[in-house]
């Protein structure tokens, strides 16, 4: 059974990474925005118009293969079975998928010919990507989730540099620079790719298998949790594919700059989660240890939330000025980056929880009810944007986004209440909450809140050295 301090390991093994490739990131943000909000748009849509058919393509068969790989009982002949024939359905999905993919964005009229052309390339980068991930649930289930990392450090690494060295003598007049920029992720996700598979094949052999009788168990299971993940990824993605159809690719770019800051946050939930699942199936069938995970992963995400939301908050101008530039920022009639960040951070409260929530139901196999939440959520984000984006612009989808999330976090905590009653500890409660207090407090209050960069390094070192002070009641 995966001990807590595994789990945290982990998890902070995986935030390391997300420091290191947010860092990549941001720098990747910073480049491609100086070349334009028009030429950023046009990228980030590439990629966004393929993130829903990413999801398609996984039909939930991470989680499922993460959930059936932890289980303790299983032998190594039915690890090398479920793990060979998650690989193979996720390979025919993978093609399936992106050709579909592919010429469906044809019909898109509202999309240059750049975009349609881009989106053929940024399929393959997509299928790439997945089939690490698919190689890497026996290293999430086996608690060697540090591999992984490290091959997508490598990845951002090789992608922030290649990004650079093209933009070096890039024209926007040239429609080939823009696709060079897409080959370049086509190379990293190579990379990223023949990494994972070095180090997930160390830990289990995998042979390729067609076992009719159990795809089709595999499939029933996972099905209903790719469709709640579908219908997830469309109402956070939703406002980019309507804001690109209805107001255009500049606005893609500005409202993107603070989206891609948001997605740099709510990985480290989607980690967090990921790592908690072998610890909560193993319990699944010990209702009081699992409760008392549970209490301990709320607390354990407070801790990395509220810092989150409070410096944010506080810094968005400061932060989107070093991802992009000025002409990003509110003036006083546009709504910049940094206006709709401060409201889209409200997301990460509701959005690490939801996640947590997820993979919890997931152990009980709820995932028709996690289609059903994420439908509704899907839904009313795609109402309200309708409604009221090409009146209220940008201010519309980021509010629709919060309220969505809000949403889900309501009807999860209804059904986690059916199976869960999660131990809840005060004294760490009251601990965290006094820490991120002193951390408003110094922000807000004193003249160190006048400048970023000693914000972080005065809270940093105060907050890490009350949860150190305290680590005996904390972890």
């Amino acid at each position: 059974m995966p001990s807590q301090k595994k789990v945290l390991s982990n998890t902070i093994i995986q935030i390391l990474g997300k420091i290191c490739t947010a860092a990549c990131s941001l720098v990747i943000v910073k480049i491609l925005t100086n070349l334009g909000a028009g030429l950023y748009g046009n990228y980030l849509t590439t990629y966004e118009f393929l993130a829903f058919f990413g999801i398609l393509a996984d039909a939930g068969l991470f989680a499922i293969a993460v959930r059936e790989l932890s289980n303790p009982t299983i032998t190594k002949a039915q690890s090398e079975k479920i793990f060979g024939n998650v690989f193979c359905i996720r390979l025919v999905f993978v093609v399936i998928v992106c050709s579909f993919a592919a010429l469906l964005v044809q019909f898109v009229p509202s999309y240059p010919s750049l975009v349609k052309q881009g989106i053929l390339i940024t399929a393959i980068s997509m299928g790439l990507t997945i089939m690490a991930g698919t190689l890497s649930s026996i290293l999430q289930a086996r608690m060697k989730i540090q591999w992984f990392t490290l091959g997508l450090i490598i990845a951002k690494i090789l992608l922030a540099s290649g990004i650079w060295y093209s933009s070096q003598n890039f024209s926007l007049q040239d429609p080939q620079h823009f696709f060079e920029l897409l080959w370049i992720g086509v190379a990293s996700n190579a990379v990223f790719l023949g990494i994972v598979a070095y180090f997930s094949l160390k830990q289990i052999r995998l042979r390729p298998q067609f076992d009719g009788p159990y795809w089709k168990k595999l499939l029933h299971e996972s099905l209903p949790f790719g469709l709640a993940l579908i219908l997830q990824t469309l109402y956070l993605r939703l406002d980019i594919i309507l804001i690109s159809i209805m107001i255009g690719a500049s606005a893609v770019g500005v409202y993107g700059v603070s989206t891609r800051l948001l997605e740099s946050f709510l990985v480290l939930g989607t980690f967090f989660g990921y790592a908690m699942l072998p610890k909560i199936t193993s319990e699944e069938k010990n209702t009081l240890q699992a409760n008392k995970t549970l209490g301990w992963a709320i607390a354990m995400l407070l801790i990395v939330i509220l810092p989150i939301i409070i410096g944010t908050t506080a810094f968005s101008s400061e932060i989107i000025l070093i991802l992009s530039s000025t002409n990003y920022l509110s003036s006083e009639n546009f709504i910049g980056a940094d206006t709709l960040t401060m409201i889209l951070i409200l997301t990460v409260f509701f959005a690490y929880f939801n996640q947590l929530f997820t993979v919890t139901l997931v152990t009980k196999k709820r995932q028709t009810y996690l289609m059903l939440v994420n439908g509704i959520a899907l839904a009313l984000n795609a109402t309200l944007n309708i409604l009221f984006l090409k009146q209220y612009g940008l201010i519309a989808a980021a509010l629709s986004t919060v309220l969505c999330e809000v949403i889900v976090f309501g009807l999860l905590i209804k059904e986690i209440k059916k199976f869960f009653a999660p131990s809840l500890n005060f004294t760490q409660l009251k601990i965290i909450l006094l820490a991120n207090a002193l951390v408003a407090a110094i922000i807000w209050l004193t003249p160190v809140g006048q400048s970023l960069f000693l914000s972080i390094g005065v809270c940093g070192l105060c907050y890490s050295g009350i949860l150190w002070w305290k680590r005996s009641k904390l972890f």
